[in-house]
C-alpha cells in the first residue's frame, strides 16, 4: 500500500516573488512561434547542406525531399508550437506536484521487452536530441536554474522545478513534428538539425532570460551537492552571481561510452527476449587456482581470519566515512574477494563503469569471449549490473565488496540461463534483490547485528562465489537457505511489530467510528446552545469514548456504556437558563455526570490535563444555576440564520487520530501536540529511549513534497538528535498512520501531518525510492541507450 496525498511542489510564493517569472513564462511563450521559424529555417539550411554533400543519389533524394517537405510544412508548425509548449509547461507543473518516476527520456530496463524497434528508435532520437541539447545549454542552464528557483522561492536549486528545462521546448517540439504528415524517414532527417538550431535558439533565449532576472533584483540560490561519501554540502553562486557550472542531470552526456562495449538498446532488448539463445555456447567450468588454504570452507575461511585479524595483508580501505571504523571482519572480506583472477579465468578484466576509472589508470582491456554475441551480451550486461550495485551508496562497503565477489556466478548463470535478465522472480535477482534490501536497515558497519547479518552472507551465500553454476537452483537453494536463517531472527521482531500495529489499527478504527459520531452531534438541534468549550469535547474525546465503547461491546447494546445518554444530560446541564428553573434535578444529576464524564475518559486513557478546562467550564456554568438573578455572561449560541464569524468547532474528520498511551508505548507513537519538532527537529517519541546513531547526517530540507511511499521503503530518521535507518512497516488504511521499525526491532510511529512536517525540516530522509537492483538494471539500460546514441553520431 502507498501513500497517496498531493501536497503543492514548492511553497507559494507571494506576488513580488512570482512576478520575475511570470513575466518570464510570458515571454517564452510570446517567442515561440518565431523560435519555431528560426529552428525551421535553420534545419532548411542544414538539410541543404547535407544534400549538396550527399555522396550517394538516394541520400541527395533523402535531403531533397526533407527540405520540400519542411519548407511546406514550416507555417503550420510556427502555429502550432506555441500551444504545444504551453500545454508541456502545464504538463510539467502538475508532474512536479505528483513526483513522478517516469520520463520521456529515460528508458527502463523491464520496460524493454513490451517495446518494439519502432519504439526503440524513437527512444535513441529522443535521447539523441536531448544530449544535443543539454551540450548546448549547459552553462546558461545552470544559471537560469540558480535564478529561476530563486524567483519560486526556493531556498536551493531544484533543477527539476524550472518549467523552462531544454526537455519542455523538446517535448513540445516532438509533438508538432509528429503531428505532421511525413514519413518517418523525414521526421528522422529533421530531428537531428531541428536538435541543433533548439539548442542554439535556447542558449540565446537562457541568456537573455537571465539578464532580465538579474535586472529585476533576483539574486540566485545554492546547489546542494551530495559527495561521494552521501554528505550534502551546499555551492554557493559565486560573486559574480553565477552558478557553480552544474547543468540539469544528464546521464547521456556526461560519461563516455566504452569504445568496445557490444551493449546496444536494441540488442538490450533481444537478449531479454531470447532471441540469442537459440545455440548457446557450450560454458567449461573455470579452473581453480589452489591457494594455502584450498581446503578450506568459504566460511571457515571468514572465520579463521576474522579471529585472527593479524595475519591478514594490508589493504587499503576504501575512500568513505567508514574507512577508519571497518573492522577486520570486513578487511578479510576484501582479501578473499576473487573478483579479478576469476574475471581473467572467465575471459577478461571486469570493465571499468562507464566515465569511473581513475586517473592514471589503463583502460581496461577488451573483453575476450569464448561464445557468441549473446554470451557477450550477457556477460556485459551482468559486468555493469555488478558494478552499478557495487557503487550505490546506500549499501555498506562490506555488502557491496561481497555482491562484487559473486559477479563470476552471475556470468555463469546468465550465460546458462538469460531468463535471469527478463524474469523479476528469477531466484538469483531475488537474492541480489534480499541482500541488497535488508542491508539497507544498517546505517554504518559497527551497526547492531550487521556483523551478524554478514556473517550469514559468508557462511550461506559466499560459495556461490567460488562454485560451478549450472542453473537457478543454486541460487534458489542458497535464498531458501538466506530466508530461514532471516527468519529465526526475525520472529520475535515480528511479534513486537504485529503488537505495534494492532494497537495502531485499534486507533485508526476508533477514530473513523469518532469522526461518524461527532458528524452526528454536531446536527443535532440544540448543539450550538452550549459553549464551544464542550462542543469540541464532544465532537473530540467523547466521540473517542463513544468510538471505544462500541469497538469493545460484546453485549450488542444500543449504547454501550451509557456514554450516549450522557450528551443529553450534559447539554442540558451546560445551559443555565435552564437548569435554574430545576436546581433539584441538576443536583441530583451532576454526581452521577462527572463520575460518568471520568469513566468515560479513563476508557481511552485521555490525560485529565486537556480536559482541565472543560471541567472547569462545567462547574462555573453549574454554580450558576444556583445563583439567583441574571447569570453570568457567558458566551451566547450563535444566531441560527447566519455563520458566525469565528470558526465553530467541526468534526474529527480532519483530526488526527487519538492514540492513548498504552498504544503509544506499544507503537512509539509521537503525538505532533505533545512533541513538536523544533527547528534542529529533534524527534522523541513517547514511549522510547534513545540509542546511539551513526554519525551526524546533514540536514537538507525541503520544499518538495514527499512522494507516496510504499511499505518497505528505508528512510533515515532523526531521532533526539540521532539518526537511525528504519523502515516503513505498516500504513493505516486512510493513510493517516504510519509506523517504522529498525533492524533492532524499535518502532516509531506517527501521522501524515508530522510526516510530512519533518520531510520538510530535514528529519526524513527517503533512501529506496527505487531498489538497488532495478536503479543498476535501469543504470544497464541508459548504458545501452547511450551507446546506441553514440553509434549513431
Amino acid at each position: 500500500m502507498a501513500l497517496k496525498h498531493t501536497t503543492p511542489s514548492a511553497p507559494a510564493p507571494s506576488a513580488s516573488d512570482t512576478t520575475p517569472y511570470q513575466h518570464i513564462v510570458r515571454d517564452v511563450l510570446a517567442q515561440a512561434r518565431p523560435l519555431m521559424e528560426r529552428v525551421s529555417e535553420a534545419t532548411r539550411m542544414s538539410l541543404l547542406t547535407r544534400q549538396d554533400q550527399a555522396r550517394t543519389p538516394g541520400e541527395h533524394n533523402a535531403m531533397h525531399e526533407a527540405r520540400q517537405q519542411l519548407s511546406r510544412l514550416t507555417s503550420v508548425m510556427g502555429e502550432r508550437y506555441p500551444d504545444a509548449l504551453r500545454k508541456a509547461l502545464d504538463q510539467e507543473a502538475a508532474q512536479n506536484e505528483e513526483k513522478p518516476t517516469r520520463s520521456l527520456f529515460t528508458v527502463h530496463f523491464d520496460d524493454l521487452e513490451l517495446m518494439d524497434e519502432a519504439q526503440i528508435n524513437d527512444s535513441v532520437e529522443r535521447a539523441r536530441a536531448r544530449q544535443v541539447l543539454i551540450s548546448a545549454v549547459e552553462g546558461p542552464l545552470a544559471d537560469l536554474d540558480a535564478l529561476v528557483c530563486a524567483a519560486l522561492g526556493l531556498a536551493r536549486v531544484q533543477p527539476e522545478h524550472n518549467p523552462l528545462r531544454p526537455e519542455v521546448f523538446l517535448q513540445a517540439l516532438q509533438t508538432v513534428v509528429s503531428q505532421m504528415q511525413v514519413t518517418p524517414q523525414v521526421r528522422h532527417d529533421w530531428m537531428g538539425p531541428m536538435a541543433q538550431a533548439l539548442g542554439t535558439e535556447l542558449r540565446g533565449l537562457y541568456l537573455a532570460q537571465i539578464d532580465r532576472l538579474k535586472l529585476s533584483g533576483v539574486q540566485p540560490v545554492g546547489y546542494a551537492m551530495r559527495q561521494a561519501d552521501g554528505q550534502v554540502v551546499y555551492v554557493a553562486p559565486t560573486e559574480g552571481g553565477a552558478s557553480p557550472g552544474f547543468a540539469a542531470d544528464n546521464d547521456l552526456s556526461t560519461a563516455e561510452g566504452h569504445a568496445d562495449s557490444l551493449l546496444t538498446l536494441d540488442r538490450l532488448r533481444r537478449l531479454l527476449l531470447g532471441e540469442f539463445s537459440e545455440n548457446p555456447a557450450p560454458t567449461s567450468a573455470p579452473t581453480h587456482t589452489p591457494s594455502p588454504h584450498s581446503d578450506e570452507s568459504f566460511a571457515d575461511q571468514f572465520a579463521r581470519e576474522f579471529d585472527n585479524p593479524n595475519q591478514l595483508p594490508p589493504i587499503d580501505p576504501p575512500a568513505t566515512d567508514f574507512a577508519a571504523t571497518v573492522p577486520a571482519a570486513f578487511e578479510a572480506l576484501q582479501a578473499m574477494n576473487q573478483v579479478g583472477h576469476m574475471m581473467e579465468r572467465l575471459g577478461g578484466q571486469r570493465p571499468q563503469q562507464v566515465g569511473s576509472s581513475t586517473e592514471g589508470s589503463p583502460a581496461a582491456p577488451p573483453r575476450k569471449h569464448s561464445g557468441g554475441l549473446g554470451e557477450a551480451l550477457s556477460m556485459e550486461v551482468v559486468a555493469l549490473m555488478v558494478d552499478n550495485i557495487a557503487r550505490d551508496g546506500r549499501l555498506l562497503w562490506p555488502v557491496q565488496q561481497f555482491i562484487r565477489a559473486l559477479e563470476p556466478a552471475l556470468i555463469q548463470l546468465a550465460v546458462a540461463d538469460p531468463r535471469f535478465f527478463s524474469h523479476k522472480e528469477h531466484p538469483a535477482r531475488r537474492l541480489l534483490q534480499d541482500i541488497t534490501d535488508r542491508s539497507l536497515a544498517f546505517n554504518s558497519p559497527e551497526a547492531p547485528g550487521f556483523q551478524s547479518f554478514m556473517r550469514s552472507l559468508m557462511n550461506i551465500a559466499g560459495p556461490l562465489a567460488t562454485a560451478t553454476i549450472d542453473g537457478p537452483d543454486d541460487f534458489e537453494h542458497v535464498l531458501q537457505q538466506l530466508h530461514a536463517k532471516w527468519a529465526e531472527k526475525d520472529q520475535q521482531r515480528k511479534q513486537e511489530r504485529q503488537r505495534a500495529i494492532e494497537a495502531l489499527q485499534h486507533a485508526e478504527q476508533r477514530h473513523l467510528l469518532a469522526a461518524r459520531i461527532s458528524r452526528d452531534l454536531s446536527l443535532r438541534p440544540d448543539f450550538g446552545k452550549v459553549p464551544d468549550e464542550i462542543s469540541r469535547f464532544l465532537l473530540g474525546p467523547w466521540s473517542q469514548v463513544m468510538a471505544q465503547a462500541r469497538l469493545t461491546d460484546t453485549t450488542r447494546s444500543a449504547d454501550p456504556g451509557r456514554y450516549e445518554e450522557l450528551v443529553d444530560a450534559l447539554i442540558w446541564s451546560t445551559q443555565p437558563a435552564l437548569t435554574r428553573a430545576n436546581t433539584g434535578q441538576l443536583a441530583r444529576l451532576l454526581p452521577k455526570l462527572l463520575a460518568k464524564l471520568r469513566e468515560g475518559l479513563a476508557s481511552i486513557d485521555y490525560p485529565a490535563a486537556r480536559t482541565e478546562a472543560v471541567f472547569e467550564l462545567l462547574m462555573e456554568l453549574h454554580q450558576q444555576a444556583f445563583k439567583p438573578g441574571p447569570r453570568v455572561a457567558t458566551k451566547p449560541p450563535a444566531p441560527p440564520p447566519q455563520p458566525p464569524a469565528v470558526a465553530q468547532p467541526a468534526p474529527l474528520e480532519d483530526d488526527d487520530p487519538w492514540v492513548a498511551p498504552s498504544e503509544a508505548r506499544e507503537s512509539g507513537y509521537v503525538d505532533i501536540s505533545q512533541s513538536p519538532v523544533s527547528e534542529s527537529a529533534e524527534l522523541v517519541p513517547e514511549s522510547t529511549s534513545t540509542t546511539s546513531g551513526p554519525a551526524t547526517l546533514p540536514h537538507l530540507a525541503s520544499s518538495a513534497p514527499l512522494a507516496p511511499l510504499a511499505v518497505g521503503t528505508w528512510v533515515n530518521l532523526q531521532v533526539a538528535g540521532q539518526w537511525e535507518r528504519t523502515q516503513l512497516s505498516w500504513i493505516g488504511s486512510q493513510g493517516q498512520l504510519f509506523l517504522f521499525t529498525s533492524a533492532s526491532g524499535r518502532t516509531q510511529s506517527m501521522t501524515l501531518r508530522l510526516l510530512e512536517r519533518l520531510f520538510h525540516q530535514g528529519a526524513v530522509q527517503v533512501l529506496t525510492e527505487q531498489t538497488v537492483v532495478d536503479g543498476a538494471l535501469d543504470a544497464v539500460a541508459q548504458a545501452a541507450m547511450r551507446n546506441s546514441v553514440e553509434s549513431r553520431l
